[in-house]
């Protein structure tokens, strides 16, 4: 069989060409050259996210999709998964192309002593591993110039953070993140799990896992000026099923009932299971998994911020696409996880997009007018999670949407009330508000967040029931996640999302998933404590609660 031919394309603004086989498509060509774009669809042309601009001196052929509009589709945009290359192509990439994210972290990370699972010492003119209760291994490559260094990973399922410390001392060496290249496979986890189901697909997630990690740990030695051959130790968070696609363990058992995790947790690995750039004798630990929906990135999370509190009862909330939801009481843990759906994370909102720059994280209403602010200041491109739930707010404040979640038409009512009322427009025939030149937010975007809004709040209060409490009984709620940093409180009250009581009590953490594994990897004895707090934990299956249902359509009103 004859190879197919090469073709040229360029790059902007980032002026690189690239070599790819005739005939691929221009989403795949990218992802060989390593440039990553928003496409959480992975390629099957559904979510309308990979726009990419096709210069004038390369003029592509017409392709005519619903996610394109006329105007588009003059001007050289594009859908990256339906553009075949050509040679001499040049391609405006979208300024999210090499996507940064924020690492963000409240104030509340716990103090650790200095006391790492892993140890180098000198015995006998040998260097000698010691890790945890294991036998002492030999490290044949170390020498006196070397000093034992460990990584505490955070695998979200938009984003990696990974960090680089001292075991000796403890200090914070380089920090570093990139998007998780799993969401070429699919933005949700239940895409990935299926995809994940055969041996190739398997193959193919963990491969991109393991070369998205050691990317980042080249970049972390690169920075701190480290050897790979020093990181003896590893701490990784994250949800359930980034952590089995991670280790190439079948996910799915995950993705159908009973639902059940398939590696265990609170132990260490062989850094050979995740395949990581590390010194081969050392090791990998990965924290408590309560259940197939409550992975170790939640338990981490909880080492961080409330398990030294000695408050409660207290609620934690992770929300992104899944969201986490644990109760604390005294002697007690009860977990539980609703299906948020990405609009938290902008994905699945027309103009939905990452926290990166250019993205509206904050809108600012009043009676009459509304103010943005973007994420660097930087032009708006579209909206985060954030300014989402600040959108829907000023749209409930301004009565600019009825409480059961439809855009009011201002002309229809007589009403010309609200920051948002003359905003007001149909675009394809949807309700929609416009809040710039080229960012709205729409009907169909405020159902997806509706449905969002109930999901978190029918669990948090069924969480409440079982333990038999109320929400004034909390002393404390702490919101985790990039999501939930730039949150506020006043907006979260106008959305109805949280039970009465909440006013005051609310703390935004940031990632704490990376904190906790940061405490976890700095002193071995958080992981005893973690594993026995864990063991008090019981999980609570919403959708097998008789009155899930009926709770859920309760909560959908924005009442």
């Amino acid at each position: 069989m004859m190879n197919r031919p090469t073709v040229c394309l360029t790059l902007l603004p980032i002026h690189k060409t690239i070599t790819v086989k005739a005939g691929s498509s221009l989403l795949e060509a990218l992802r060989r050259a390593g440039v990553e774009i928003a496409a959480p669809c992975n390629g099957h042309g559904l979510c309308g996210k990979c726009k990419v601009e096709i210069t004038a001196e390369s003029p592509p052929l017409e392709t005519p999709h619903p996610h394109l509009r006329p105007d588009e589709i003059s001007a050289g945009i594009r859908l990256a998964c339906d553009v075949e290359v050509y040679d001499g192509m040049k391609i405006i990439l979208p300024e999210d192309h090499a996507l940064d994210t924020r690492i963000l972290e409240g104030e509340r990370i716990q103090k650790s002593r200095v006391a790492p699972a892993a140890v180098v010492e000198k015995i006998n003119e040998r260097f000698m591993l010691r890790y945890e209760n294991l036998p002492p291994v030999q490290l044949s490559s170390w020498r006196e110039a070397l000093s034992p260094k460990g990584l505490a990973v955070d695998i979200g399922t938009t984003t990696i953070v990974a960090s680089l410390f001292d075991l000796l001392s403890g200090r914070e060496l380089a920090t570093s993140s990139s998007i998780n290249p799993q969401t070429r496979f699919g933005h949700d986890v239940m895409t990935r799990i299926r995809y994940a189901s055969t041996p190739e697909g398997l193959k193919a997630i963990a491969d991109v896992t393991a070369e998205g990690l050691n990317a980042l740990i080249g970049k972390l030695c690169q920075d701190a000026g480290a050897h790979f051959e020093e990181i003896v130790d590893a701490v990784i968070g994250g949800n359930t099923t980034m952590l089995q696609l991670a280790a190439a363990i079948d996910p799915k058992s995950l993705g159908r009932a009973p639902f059940a995790v398939s590696m265990e947790s609170g132990c260490s690995y062989p850094v050979q299971t995740f395949r990581l750039k590390m010194n081969q004798r050392g090791r990998v630990y990965i924290p408590p998994v309560a259940h197939a929906f409550v992975g170790s990135d939640i338990s981490a999370g909880l080492l961080s911020t409330v398990l030294f509190s000695g408050r409660t009862p207290l609620l934690f909330m992770d929300l992104g696409t899944n969201g986490e939801i644990v109760l604390i009481g005294n002697g007690y843990i009860l977990l539980t996880s609703t299906a948020v759906g990405p609009a938290f994370e902008g994905m699945g909102i027309t103009h939905g997009m990452q926290a990166v720059a250019g993205a509206i994280e904050t809108v600012w209403t009043n009676e009459k007018y509304f103010t943005l602010r973007t994420i660097d200041n930087a032009p708006a491109r579209g909206i985060c999670g954030s300014g989402i739930v600040d959108i829907v707010a000023g749209l409930i404040e301004g009565q600019n949407v009825e409480p059961n979640g439809r855009l009011i038409d201002p002309k229809m009512k007589n009403s010309s009330k609200g920051p948002f009322a003359d905003r007001y427009e149909k675009i394809d025939s949807i309700a929609a508000i416009r809040l710039t030149d080229r960012v709205y937010f729409t009907q169909k975007d405020l159902r997806s967040f509706q449905l969002a809004k109930s999901a978190v709040k029918t669990g948090v209060e069924m969480l409440l029931a079982a333990a038999g409490l109320n929400s004034m009984d909390l002393q404390e709620i702490v919101i985790a996640g990039a999501f939930g940093y730039h949150l506020r409180e006043e907006s979260l009250r106008k959305i109805n999302i949280l039970p009465r009581g909440f006013k005051g009590k609310i703390d935004f953490a940031g990632n704490t998933s990376r904190t906790g594994c940061v405490l976890l990897l700095v002193d071995a004895a958080n992981r005893q404590y973690l594993e026995e707090q864990m063991g008090m934990a019981s999980y609570l299956s919403l959708p097998g609660e008789p009155d899930f249902q009926t709770q859920f359509v309760a909560n959908l009103p924005f009442l």
